[in-house]
């Protein structure tokens, strides 16, 4: 129970709802002296919320820190190479099939060449 108070008060808390060591030593107080009374029940009750609460709190704290995002990485994502490889090559097939002209109506032929217009942009 000290541990836990400890802890608390190290990160800044406090014990919200009254001391929960002064309520268990009346409690003790009243076990070793055979007082068992309605009160002493209610004050037992009140210890065990606090403590459920505090564990509450304390996993909550726990899963905030897990949560803290970290500052983000500069990663280099694509493969210039290979794009560069890519781009190439499909340099060379425009380029083939622009040189190979086959013999279209000129309706046609004006079709190919604003297909390949379009497709160098």
């Amino acid at each position: 129970m000290q541990q836990m108070m400890d802890k608390i008060k190290k990160d800044g808390g406090s014990n919200p709802g009254g001391n929960i060591a002064d309520m268990m030593e009346q409690t003790e107080r009243d076990i070793v002296n055979r007082q068992i009374t309605q009160e002493t029940m209610k004050r037992q009750q009140d210890i065990i919320t606090k403590l459920l609460e505090s564990e509450k709190a304390e996993r909550e704290r726990e899963q905030d820190e897990q949560r803290k995002s970290n500052e983000a990485k500069n990663q280099v994502l694509s493969n210039p190479t290979q794009f560069l490889e890519y781009k190439r090559l499909r340099e060379k097939e425009l380029e083939l099939l622009n040189t190979v002209s086959p013999s279209l109506t000129p309706y046609y032929k004006q079709k190919v060449n604003e297909y390949f217009n379009s497709v160098n942009k």
